[in-house]
């Protein structure tokens, strides 16, 4: 049985990142991910491939869970930064 794929807030949650990260990082082709209507769905191995990307670490597998980038000892380190929150215009 496979995983139900992922919106963009729940990877976002996963990741620490806003949901607009998580967004651009599918609009530029570095996350796989499908559209249903508007809204996005990220495959959980789709997650978890990039992951594994941006990861220090040999051991990295496919099968095992995720909760989210592992902590590097030492080399780049990725920063990602909440966007704020949108405020509405009210509709006249």
């Amino acid at each position: 049985m496979h995983a139900r794929p992922l919106t963009t807030d729940a990877v976002a949650e996963r990741w620490g990142c806003s949901a607009e990260t998580v967004r651009t990082l599918y609009k530029d082709g570095r996350l796989r991910g499908f559209r249903v209507g508007r809204m996005i769905r990220i495959p959980v191995d789709a997650v978890e491939e990039f992951e594994c990307q941006k990861s220090t670490s040999d051991v990295c597998v496919a099968d095992t869970a995720s909760i989210g980038l592992a902590p590097m000892e030492s080399g780049p380190v990725v920063s990602l930064r909440h966007a704020p929150e949108r405020k509405r215009n009210p509709k006249p």
